[in-house]
């Protein structure tokens, strides 16, 4: 089948259209900017901020995104099906028990997956987008929740990014970090910007103590560096090294960073031997070792049916899945978050343009999330997902047309 014909337009009117198109995706995946500051990290009363923000950004995405250029095909719609058969389950299992937020997301869901199939996604200004979005939360941050940092000395912050109110916060701010290391050593532009944000983000996360993030971020830059081509770009070697020393840097300025460093990896050890059954010094592992053995126990009582949706939250999204609805549908869900966004995630990182790379990359990011945090029908959970998905479904023109440069007020255009 034939690609379709692209639309014509203004490049430089092109270029700013995706890049509001990055700008929703953006918000949209990071979810809400302003709720947990009014919360004070407890989440009550932020649905209403969370539904604002979201809306804007889907309405972003509308008014700026580019039609895709390609039809999709049977086997687009077929590998989508795990996916689209997880929303499904959980939308009827939600609206039968009467769970409101559950039926809202999911809701929302699936909207932006419709959305996101439209999108050209894989040209969109993500990464500038990403790189305005962290320094944003980052000084937010720091204006509102400064005693948040270096509060406890057990290695984690008084305010934990493990709180609902706190958990896309800081997922932001860590995509912000991405985009700042992959802007700065990949593409060489938006220099000053790049390292403003890096040293703000990095201030934050290894100061709040916080775990899945941080190795999130370690595993996420890793890969962004190597698989993603950042070390082989032209002077990527020298950037890398120089961000490697900006790091350095920022944790000798900034007092307490490299005690809170080894108070999380101290604390990485020991939830590790508690999770595993070694000990049980670390009281947060060790709950979920004890949930752990519930699910496992249901799941042999009941390895088809399942036991019933949310018949007790376990904190293992994957072994949630088998247990609330079956083995099948458990498989559906592992299949659809885990190994299928994995696998193009891997391919966008070895042959896709910028906004898929980073895409993959926040993916990467995100994914510690599906082994120790939250439900399989978590927001958190979709909203780092689709994009995947949608990435997935958007194929660029065979030779498609160079960026635009930007007006000199903005940073060096990347093409993504």
């Amino acid at each position: 089948m034939r690609p379709e014909p692209a639309r014509r337009q203004n490049p430089l009117l092109r270029q700013w259209l995706l890049f509001g198109a990055g700008i929703g995706m953006a918000l949209v995946y990071s979810g809400y900017i302003l709720a947990w500051t009014r919360t004070s990290g407890t989440g009550e009363g932020s649905f209403a901020e969370i539904g604002v923000v979201l809306a804007f950004g889907m309405g972003l995405i509308v008014l700026c995104a580019c039609r895709r250029e390609t039809r999709l095909r049977l086997s687009h719609y077929a590998s989508c099906l795990p996916l689209l058969l997880w929303l499904g389950m959980s939308f009827i299992a939600a609206l039968a028990q009467g769970e409101g937020k559950f039926i809202a997301w999911l809701a929302f869901a699936l909207l932006l997956f419709a959305l996101m199939a439209h999108v050209d996604i894989a040209r969109a200004r993500l990464v500038e987008a990403f790189l305005v979005l962290g320094l944003i939360e980052a000084v937010a941050f720091l204006l509102f929740n400064r005693e948040a940092l270096f509060a406890y000395a057990g290695g984690r912050g008084r305010v934990s990014f493990d709180n609902p109110a706190y958990t896309l916060s800081a997922y932001a701010m860590s995509g912000g970090l991405l985009a700042a290391v992959y802007s700065f050593v990949h593409l060489g532009r938006a220099r000053l910007m790049s390292l403003c944000v890096l040293a703000l983000t990095v201030t934050i996360i290894l100061g709040t103590g916080t775990r899945s993030v941080l190795a999130g971020v370690a595993v996420s830059v890793t890969v962004l560096l190597t698989l993603g081509g950042g070390m082989t770009a032209p002077g990527g070697l020298r950037r890398t090294f120089f961000t490697g020393g900006a790091v350095v840097a920022v944790m000798v300025i900034v007092p307490g960073l490299w005690a809170r460093l080894s108070q999380t990896l101290e604390l990485v050890v020991t939830g590790l031997g508690s999770l595993s059954g070694a000990n049980a010094l670390e009281r947060s592992a060790e709950g979920r070792r004890y949930f752990r053995e519930i699910g496992l126990q249901n799941i042999a009582d009941h390895p088809w049916a399942g036991s019933g949706f949310m018949t007790r939250q376990l904190d293992f999204p994957l072994l949630q899945a088998a247990q609330d609805f079956g083995l099948f549908l458990g498989a559906c869900f592992i299949i659809a978050a885990l190994l299928l966004p994995g696998l193009w995630s891997l391919k966008a990182l070895r042959h896709g343009r910028d906004a898929e790379k980073f895409i993959a990359a926040l993916f990467i990011l995100n994914s510690p999330r599906l082994f120790l945090h939250g439900t399989p029908y978590d927001w958190v959970t979709f909203t780092y997902l689709l994009p995947v998905y949608g990435m997935a479904l958007c194929r660029p023109l065979p030779n498609p047309r160079p960026a635009a440069r930007l007006p000199a007020f903005w940073p060096e255009p990347i093409d993504g």
